[in-house]
């Protein structure tokens, strides 16, 4: 192998695989404020870089105006890598969508806890189990369970306690 080609392969090897959260571009230095500000973003953070799952994170607009967000299965591929997407509401302010995100990781670490949710209809039986139904639209119900509503006000509170930022939601 030429000289040149070996220094490439070695600088590829050596780079870090990309993180299991990944949030869309322009939401990156948002996640990274929230993980810096709140204790309990950057746990959930940690705890998501040790499961299988790859979650992405967007922002989006709800037909639903008093929804805040929600986490959701992509897909899961022939070798078992599951991926998940979490969307977080337009418009809110930004500890909201913050605690927001907090909410909606933890439930995406439960299901990374789960190796039997591969799909929209495990996801949604896993729930009707372990969560309470908390409304959603014709054919898309929503189901809440008390870590993740915990987690968000853990996140709001250390974020209410730390009052400075840099980042605006827009």
């Amino acid at each position: 192998m030429p000289l040149a080609a070996a220094a490439v392969v070695a600088l590829l090897a050596s780079d870090p695989p990309p993180p299991h959260v990944r949030p869309d571009v322009s939401l990156g230095p948002f996640v990274e404020e929230g993980a810096r500000r709140s204790p309990s973003i950057r746990a959930l953070l940690d705890r998501l870089e040790a499961t299988d799952v790859i979650v992405y994170v967007r922002m989006r607009v709800f037909d639903q105006t008093a929804l805040e967000g929600r986490v959701g299965m992509l897909t899961t591929t022939a070798a078992g890598q599951r991926y998940l997407v979490i969307e977080l509401a337009c418009g809110r302010p930004q500890v909201t969508t913050m605690a927001t995100l907090a909410h909606e990781l933890y439930h995406a670490l439960e299901i990374a806890q789960q190796p039997a949710i591969v799909d929209a209809g495990t996801l949604a039986a896993y729930y009707r189990r372990h969560g309470v139904e908390a409304g959603g639209s014709p054919g898309r119900l929503t189901f809440e369970t008390e870590g993740a509503e915990q987690a968000g006000r853990q996140a709001r509170r250390e974020l209410s306690d730390n009052t400075r930022h840099t980042w605006t939601l827009k």
